[in-house]
């Protein structure tokens, strides 16, 4: 297997790619279905982490010092990620995360972890991009804090589905804002791993399954 294949195979066997028919946030009729959140042991988190710091060591070394992560799927993946950059890779970078609430008691604030007390490169870590909501709204509470230089975004799977403007929202975060934005796999990663009929047995796809996303890809793929 390649290594996007492995990554691949990875999400299905750990339920966080599933197969079958579903609705999209945006309500779109899709053939498959991405939820980082189905990883809930020990060992599948930290699997996830190795491809995630693999990704940011590729894209980022060197140039960030901090990992955020949105709350609530974000916080898991940032702080599982600078685990496996300093235990791998011996890179010791800062995490934090935000609360959806602000806590007005104790330390206080909406912010958890490294409070940014100096000027600071970032990376945001999140799970999927669809639609880009949740970046944009990350964005935008970061960029009320004046040390957080926000240079990345890195996530697991990118749709790359074309919104209104006729660009997927990776590209479309890219150019609103001049940032890098990475994904450790995309669709097209995907329908590569399922055109090979050894790969869609060993994770049990169901059948036709590969006509269906090529249609889905056809339909809504940005360009």
């Amino acid at each position: 297997m390649t290594e996007t294949d492995t990554f691949v195979h990875f999400l299905v066997e750990s339920g966080a790619l599933k197969f079958g028919n579903f609705v999209t946030k945006s309500g779109r009729e899709t053939p498959y279905f991405i939820n980082t959140g189905e990883f809930r042991t020990g060992a599948s988190l930290s699997k996830l982490a190795e491809f995630y710091a693999a990704a940011f060591m590729k894209h980022f070394d060197g140039k960030a010092q901090n990992l955020y992560g949105p709350a609530y799927k974000g916080i898991p993946l940032c702080a599982a990620t600078a685990m496996k950059l300093s235990d791998v890779y011996a890179k010791n970078l800062t995490f934090t995360y935000n609360r959806k609430e602000v806590k007005d008691h104790g330390e206080g604030g909406s912010l958890v972890g490294y409070k940014y007390a100096e000027k600071t490169n970032v990376v945001i870590i999140e799970d999927v991009i669809t639609a880009g909501t949740s970046v944009n709204e990350t964005m935008q509470a970061l960029s009320q804090i004046e040390n957080a230089n926000v240079i990345g975004l890195l996530i697991s799977v990118d749709r790359k589905e074309k919104l209104e403007n006729g660009k997927s929202a990776l590209q479309t975060v890219q150019d609103e804002y001049s940032i890098e934005a990475h994904s450790i796999v995309n669709i097209n990663d995907i329908i590569a791993f399922l055109e090979n009929e050894e790969n869609r047995k060993a994770v049990g796809a169901p059948e036709g399954i590969l006509d269906r996303v090529y249609a889905y890809r056809e339909k809504w793929g940005a360009v």
